[in-house]
């Protein structure tokens, strides 16, 4: 009954925002969240977002037309998936092919440098997405452990790589579901069964490639900043 609702809040003004659905009907959250003494709150219709801001400012699943939160659990499909032999990845640095030509803005002097990485997932080869490189090192090893001990797992790099991966362990086998959020409304871009080995080996490629890509473009902002500031 309330699935289209969530509740966010913060706890104090450094917190970031956190979502839930109190055991209540959504007329009485307004209530429950005063006794909680959050200290910002703020009750959302997510029927009212399209894909692409329910991405940009959630981390919230839509699938099957129903709103799944962070913490919730989806249920495994009931439709068949695409069985695949293969899961290829196709990852290019599209920066590194003008090494010396690149103008870094001040704004990143001191900060973490993000490292856009072109990224084609077979079996669609049309879908190429961008990836920040450091973010996936991060957030994809978190990933693949808690698939392995939940059997479940989301995961979403980051608000502006609009695709998130749905994965299920079945016995030998991952049940992987990409999703895609660039648009009205939220696509299956595919949906595949693939060996649970193959699957984690070519995810730990993917984290090696991208580190190495982070590596290349921090030691070529090194270079950079040594070059314009002398530092």
């Amino acid at each position: 009954m309330n699935n289209n609702y969530a509740l966010f809040y913060k706890k104090d003004e450094n917190d970031h925002w956190h979502s839930k659905r109190p055991d209540l009907p959504v007329e009485q959250w307004e209530d429950y969240a005063k006794t909680q003494g959050y200290f910002e709150y703020s009750i959302k219709d997510l029927s009212t977002y399209d894909a692409t801001d329910l991405h940009l400012l959630t981390s919230i699943v839509l699938f099957n037309s129903k709103y799944y939160l962070p913490e919730e659990e989806i249920p495994y499909p009931e439709n068949e998936p695409t069985p695949v032999d293969e899961f290829e990845i196709f990852m290019e640095w599209e920066d590194e092919k003008e090494f010396y030509d690149v103008d870094y803005d001040e704004v990143y002097r001191g900060e973490e440098l993000w490292t856009d990485i072109a990224t084609i997932f077979s079996p669609d080869k049309k879908n190429e997405l961008g990836i920040v490189a450091q973010l996936l090192v991060k957030y994809l090893p978190k990933f693949l452990e808690k698939l392995e001990s939940n059997k479940h797992a989301v995961y979403i790099n980051d608000e502006y790589s609009p695709f998130k991966w749905l994965a299920w362990v079945r016995d030998n086998k991952i049940r992987l579901i990409q999703q895609d959020y660039r648009n009205q409304d939220v696509e299956t871009v595919f949906d595949i069964l693939v060996n649970k080995n193959y699957f984690y080996d070519t995810c730990n490629n993917m984290i090696r490639t991208m580190q190495k890509y982070a590596d290349a473009d921090q030691k070529r902002y090194d270079e950079y900043v040594k070059m314009k500031y002398g530092e």
